[in-house]
């Protein structure tokens, strides 16, 4: 019995074997050299054939499998079946029908249109071939497979190259990349994707990068320069395929949108040189560094995707532009002068948003400064005019732009700012209860007084003037009434800061003027139509002359 199985299991394996020598190998070998079809057409019916007979023999001999093959440890019949097809065909015919397979890809890729089920079912026949494992696969198709398509590739590269310019080549490189996927997708094996990904990657992207960021023409600053937003997303997502691919073209980003702000300097440089008076103020300078951040930093966000490499770009080129001074006065001190204009009466006309747009920007802008203290020591000055003078166009705005000074630096940064805010919160408060106590003198004065922190606003100095005796009297009820509530606090008085208004009749005419405290002292002291001197008005006012000077000037 025992010998009988062993003659069955035998005969079984003679018989396929005869079979494949004697009648599929010499079909098959008649079908070479009458093209890739009719031999891949073969190649696919003998394969079937192959797999319904197996089916079947397996079956007539199930109890071999169940008894025989299993107490001996051979070979089950469907895997003696395969051994004995990857023997006679298989390794017999591989070369031609992968040649084949190759070449039907490569009519593919030129348009022409086959038959994919063949092909997908000649590229099962390789799996099958690796009994369980994609050993077959790998090294008898994928293999070939990966080496003809780089070298189709690599003619491809070297016409492109020449012949297109970077956004044409770049379009049929997406498209090969493409392609191919969806060919690994029809009737490859999922395993190869990657691979053969990565060989369109190198031969049409990494080995010409240079080439196609650079080239004359249509390259990546022209591209830049030119807005075309669509080439650039296209170039970024390709280059960023590759393994440090997106630097060289961060680095054309970063030189661009150096050069384009160093245009936007030497223009300021041109207008002072032409005569232009050098101010502390050049809203027009400071638009167009803001338009050009702005642009940009729109580009980073589409088209390069908001990557850090490109963010970086644009900060280290604006670190540059920001800190590059023109003429007598800084780029902290335009800044700062452009946000006065947008934060005090009269200056910029903009709506509640578009201030807090305007404010957005230039804070922006702030943050590439490397000094950001001389900054934060000019706005300081400029906001305490603002305040003090009662300019302010919204306290609003002044608390928004503080909160995103600190947003940007910290609290430390801000805190004097702050405390002159809270500063005028409180006088408020100090001048209804002043105003009452007022009243119930018999001054004729209308006097108010601004309690100032020295720590949080800027030093000022102020001459030590012989005030009126009605100035005199309401500071020294002012002064009495402060000490009572705040034992602790001394009051030093800036007349320099002060503002008054003065009523003058000349003739049958009044007129109300507004003045400074000094300009108000002056004016009282010449009343009355009598001539005095310089030096006469000096003395009475107990000023020195570099101070009495220019404040006659003014008058």
């Amino acid at each position: 019995m025992l010998r009988s199985r062993f003659y069955l299991y035998q005969r079984h394996g003679e018989t396929i074997e005869t079979y494949l020598t004697k009648t599929v190998l010499p079909a098959l070998r008649g079908k070479t050299g009458q093209g890739g079809t009719i031999l891949l057409t073969e190649l696919k019916h003998r394969w079937s054939n192959h797999q319904i007979m197996n089916k079947w023999l397996k079956k007539f001999f199930t109890y071999l499998d169940r008894y025989y093959v299993k107490h001996h440890s051979l070979p089950t019949l469907s895997q003696a079946g395969l051994k004995h097809f990857k023997t006679h065909i298989y390794d017999e015919m591989k070369a031609e029908s992968t040649s084949a397979i190759l070449a039907k890809i490569n009519e593919e890729r030129e348009g022409e249109i086959i038959d994919k089920t063949l092909v997908k079912s000649i590229i099962e026949l390789y799996e099958a071939m690796g009994m369980g494992s994609l050993d077959a696969y790998t090294a008898d198709f994928e293999g070939p497979y990966l080496d003809a398509a780089r070298e189709y590739y690599v003619k491809k590269r070297d016409e492109w190259i020449v012949a297109d310019s970077t956004p044409e080549y770049l379009i049929k490189a997406e498209r090969a990349l493409v392609e191919e996927k969806v060919r690994v997708g029809d009737y490859l094996n999922a395993a190869s994707e990657g691979k053969i990904l990565r060989v369109v990657e190198e031969e049409l992207l990494e080995k010409v990068e240079m080439q196609l960021l650079e080239k004359e023409g249509s390259g990546c600053r022209v591209l830049l320069a030119n807005d075309k937003s669509e080439d650039l997303r296209r170039m970024f997502a390709l280059f960023s395929r590759l393994d440090r691919g997106l630097n060289p073209m961060a680095d054309i980003v970063e030189k661009f949108i150096s050069s384009m702000g160093n245009e936007i300097i030497d223009k300021r440089r041109a207008r002072l040189e032409g005569g232009e008076k050098d101010k502390n103020d050049d809203p027009k300078f400071v638009k167009s560094l803001i338009a050009l951040h702005e642009k940009y930093l729109g580009v980073i966000k589409t088209d390069f995707a908001g990557h850090s490499l490109f963010q970086k770009a644009l900060k280290d080129a604006f670190v540059e532009i920001v800190n590059k001074n023109v003429g007598n006065f800084t780029n902290a001190e335009l800044m700062s002068s452009f946000c006065d204009r947008v934060l005090k009466s009269g200056g910029e006309k903009l709506s509640e948003s578009e201030v807090e747009e305007s404010l957005d920007r230039i804070v922006q802008l702030f943050s590439y400064l490397t000094d950001k203290d001389l900054f934060a020591e000019i706005y300081r000055n400029q906001l305490a005019k603002r305040l003090l003078n009662q300019r302010s166009a919204s306290d609003d705005g002044e608390k928004i732009m503080i909160s995103k000074l600190k947003m940007q630096c910290g609290t430390h940064f801000t805190s004097k700012m702050e405390g002159m805010l809270s500063d005028l919160a409180v006088a408020g408060e100090q001048k209804t209860e002043f105003d009452s106590k007022l009243k119930q003198t018999n001054l004729k004065l209308d006097f108010s007084v601004q309690v100032l922190t020295t720590g949080f606003w800027p030093t000022y100095k102020s001459p030590e003037v012989a005030l009126p005796e009605n100035m005199s009297k309401s500071m020294d009820l002012f002064k009495d009434w402060h000490d009572k509530k705040h034992q602790r606090r001394k009051l030093a008085w800036i007349h320099s800061l002060g503002n008054a208004t003065v009523r003058g009749s000349f003739g049958k005419k009044t007129y109300d003027m507004q003045v400074t405290t000094l300009q108000a002292i002056a004016l009282n002291a010449l009343n009355g139509g009598k001539t005095v001197s310089f030096n006469e008005l000096a003395e009475k006012l107990n000023l020195e002359e570099s101070v009495l000077k220019p404040l006659m000037h003014s008058l």
